[in-house]
């Protein structure tokens, strides 16, 4: 019979702890977003003016477009014949 199988020895990590990393944001790029984000509204509502002067505000666009819809009523209107079709039979004469 034999002697015994040696023992394995066995090593086990030590459980360590989760490194945690903490970012620190310098309070200038707040300020530097912040500057950037109000020329970005600077420059939008210069372009609506813009827009609005040349005559494509809002205001411009929903008269031109109650204008269009006021022509379309009036050009079918007018394609609608003026007196009613006089009636006649319905059965064919052979």
């Amino acid at each position: 019979m034999g002697s015994k199988p040696p023992v394995q020895t066995r090593y086990v990590r030590t459980p360590t702890a989760a490194t945690i990393y903490k970012s620190v944001i310098p309070e200038k790029d707040f300020k530097l977003a912040q500057d950037y984000v109000q020329e970005l509204k600077d420059e939008r509502a210069k372009k609506k003016a813009n827009r609005e002067a040349v005559g494509l505000g809002t205001a411009d666009m929903m008269k031109r477009q109650q204008m269009y819809n006021q022509q379309e009523m009036d050009a079918y209107k007018a394609s609608l014949p003026t007196k009613p079709a006089t009636g006649g039979s319905t059965t064919p004469t052979v």
